[in-house]
């Protein structure tokens, strides 16, 4: 069974003790430190990165809300306070669970079945993320239209072109296959170093293009593409030579005279 590596984060000694006490009953639960305050407890965390945290709220230097706002990795977090009031602002976090003290020994468990489970997603969506990239998904972090943050992964050959958003140059649109549009947070000099070596090339100072889905290059600066909703792409004179020859090398159209 895997270790689950474990940090407790209380100013009350006899909490730690008493969370230490409850985990005797789970042989493949390590804890690997405790910590009496918030500051001293993201430090912690952020260097160990353990699996399972044990939360209090009210403490020193930062409160336990404050903490969870700075780390750098995601353990998964189980809050221990003896204020209810806290539940609804630290769902906030996304917790896998709210325990109230003093710990009830049956309502630990509960809490522990959960964590297990929230552990095994995140070893599954990690390994699904690695197997992605190592078959050469490219992942894309957008937002949609209600503005929340969500992930997808696409394969490159269904991108068709990159474009900065209008009026704003630190947001791509990823144009796909599909007709879909991903709005990304991220340069059009970033894209290129992803994407420059999978079939891509810059053709304008605001477009990248899928050279898979050139047609033809037409009275040498403008690109028609495939794809019968795509627009045509501008081609600038510093990038034409290199565009000839991309296509040239893959046959996509007669050389122009």
């Amino acid at each position: 069974m895997q270790v689950v590596r474990t940090i407790i984060i209380d100013d009350e000694e006899f909490a730690c003790i008493e969370i230490r006490e409850q985990l005797v009953s789970y042989p493949n639960v390590d804890v690997i430190a405790t910590f009496s305050d918030g500051l001293s407890g993201l430090k912690g965390i952020n260097e160990l990165k353990p699996d399972l945290i044990f939360v209090d709220i009210e403490m020193p230097e930062l409160n336990g809300f404050e903490m969870l706002g700075r780390l750098t990795c995601s353990p998964v977090v189980i809050f221990c306070t003896g204020f209810s009031q806290y539940a609804i602002d630290g769902y906030a976090y996304d917790p896998t669970d709210f325990l109230l003290k003093p710990l009830k020994k049956q309502r630990f468990q509960v809490a522990m079945e959960r964590a297990f489970k929230d552990l095994e997603r995140q070893a599954f969506e990690e390994r699904l993320v690695r197997q992605k990239q190592q078959l050469g998904y490219l992942l894309l972090e957008f937002r949609d239209l209600h503005g929340e943050s969500r992930k997808v992964y696409v394969w490159p050959e269904d991108i068709i072109y990159v474009q900065p958003q209008e009026n704003n140059a630190n947001y791509l649109e990823y144009h796909l296959e599909d007709s879909s549009c991903y709005l990304v947070k991220k340069t059009l000099k970033m894209a290129l170093e992803n994407l420059g070596k999978k079939g891509f090339v810059q053709v304008h100072r605001s477009f990248i293009v899928n050279v898979g889905k050139i047609r033809e290059l037409y009275r040498n600066d403008l690109l028609i593409l495939r794809h019968p909703d795509a627009p045509r792409i501008p081609v600038s004179r510093a990038y034409r030579k290199t565009v000839k020859r991309l296509l040239q090398t893959q046959k996509a159209y007669p050389t122009p005279m």
